[in-house]
């Protein structure tokens, strides 16, 4: 029950998200066809059936049932109305098809711009209040998959690496997203240790996220991965067993173990090969408590039960925090919500060039449905983390939408300039079909992105 209500909260605050940038984007539209004089018949939030309403002046306000989306009806917006049984009246001077290109346009770049604008102004505020940056551009290697890219390549617990193809790293999400659309590319890592620096091939292969149940299916991510994670921490979970060797050598619930026997401990796993390998000799176990550090000697005992060697503890992961606040003034803000802004943008335009060029497969692209489950999860785990996905989503929406891709803000801006050139607008004909065609495309494409959104849904829930 309790999960339940945790994964009901999560699907509500993610489509409250969604469908505030649905808002603003038709706000824009809206706001934008008023001052240009347009009657504007219909506000919605969300398409089809109309769940709440309410009418003010000439325009009626809404709430519909699928939330993936919006509309602003302006009269005269379609250019086949009087076939349609539409009031004459919105083919007058305050019907959209009345007005100037440069108004229609303007109407229509509206939406974007304001998702745009939007994300920008987010992020100023963001860097101002200040978020969480990496320590370090380097990243210092935790543990590595057996059997994976990394791990096969050679790379070990302790590495750092400083570059990906000659091009230095600038944190963990950074180095993602850069394996992330280099799936079957060859790239090259260059890695420092102890011995030296090193230059090491690498070929990431598909993220596969394993099945939680045995009844289910992993899920192929369709981006790049070669198993390398960062620096954990192995804690005590909880109090050592009553009686264990573990309880009478003192150690305590949330001890960090940072080493045994000389050995670093990266994983848990390590934690129980060496004690299991003891078989029975004496362990000397080097502590983290607070800002102590402790040296404690146990002897592990064989466990009948689980037919190994055990000291009486139960393990879990922290991450090392390897980042911190960093607050910047206005200017610095500016400057760096551009910068971001700029690769959010270019993100999209990334994954569409790897997408042609093999390097990210058709299951790395997301749906409303997964926006809503991933933008929820967001806000259950930070309010800051969530504004700055907001942000990506606000930026990826307008973006999207300006895209010349015939039903799309795009679309009719597209159309819109092939009338200014022209002369005159393309004939309802040849615009109907196009938009007829694009319209199937996109119903078959999102009927088909939602059925791998929902493969992926169960990878949010708890």
């Amino acid at each position: 029950m309790e999960n339940f209500l945790e994964n009901a909260l999560m699907v509500v605050l993610g489509l409250i998200g969604l469908s505030f940038l649905v808002f603003i984007h038709e706000f824009g539209h809206f706001i934008v066809a008023k001052w240009n004089g347009v009657r504007v018949k219909t506000f919605s939030i969300g398409f089809g059936k109309k769940l709440l309403k309410f009418r003010k002046g000439e325009t009626e306000y809404c709430i519909s049932l699928i939330p993936f989306g919006g509309y602003v009806a302006m009269a005269g917006e379609n250019p086949d109305g009087e076939k349609e049984g539409e009031q004459t009246d919105d083919l007058d001077e305050r019907g959209f098809a009345s007005k100037s290109v440069g108004a229609r346009a303007a109407i229509a770049f509206a939406g974007p711009f304001v998702n745009i604008v939007f994300a920008f102004l987010l992020l100023i505020v963001l860097y101002m209040k200040g978020v969480e940056e990496p320590l370090s551009n380097d990243l210092v290697v935790g543990f590595t998959i057996p059997n994976e890219p990394a791990a096969m390549a050679g790379i070990l617990p302790g590495d750092t690496i400083t570059a990906i193809d000659g091009v230095p790293t600038k944190g963990w999400d950074d180095f993602r997203e850069r394996i992330g659309v280099s799936l079957g590319a060859n790239l090259v890592l260059t890695v420092h240790r102890a011995s030296g620096v090193k230059e090491i091939p690498v070929v990431p292969t598909e993220l596969v996220i394993p099945a939680l149940d045995s009844g289910e299916s992993p899920t192929p991510m369709g981006i790049g991965d070669i198993g390398v994670y960062p620096r954990h921490r192995v804690v005590v979970r909880e109090a050592p067993w009553a009686g264990s060797n573990a309880e009478m050598a003192g150690i305590l619930q949330n001890d960090t173990i940072f080493e045994i026997d000389g050995h670093k401990i990266f994983r848990y796993e390590d934690v129980s090969k060496i004690v299991n390998a003891s078989a029975g000799d004496s362990l000397h176990f080097t502590l983290l408590r607070g800002t102590d550090t402790l040296h404690k000697t146990m002897v592990a005992t064989y466990n009948e039960e689980y037919k190994r060697y055990m000291v009486g503890i139960q393990l879990g992961y922290v991450m090392f925090k390897e980042t911190h606040i960093v607050k910047r003034g206005p200017v610095e803000a500016v400057v760096k919500a551009s910068a971001t802004s700029w690769k959010m943008t270019t993100s999209i335009f990334r994954y569409f060039k790897r997408f042609f060029q093999g390097q990210v497969k058709v299951d790395a692209f997301s749906g409303p449905v997964t926006i809503v489950a991933a933008m929820g999860n967001v806000w259950v785990s930070g309010f800051q983390q969530f504004l700055m996905f907001l942000a990506l989503i606000s930026i990826n929406l307008g973006v999207m939408n300006l895209l010349p891709l015939a039903i799309t803000d795009g679309g009719l801006l597209m159309f819109l300039g092939i009338e200014k050139l022209r002369g005159k607008p393309l004939s309802l004909k040849t615009q109907s079909l196009i938009q007829n065609i694009a319209a199937a495309f996109f119903i078959s494409f999102f009927v088909f992105i939602t059925i791998l959104d929902f493969s992926k849904i169960s990878l949010f829930f708890r």
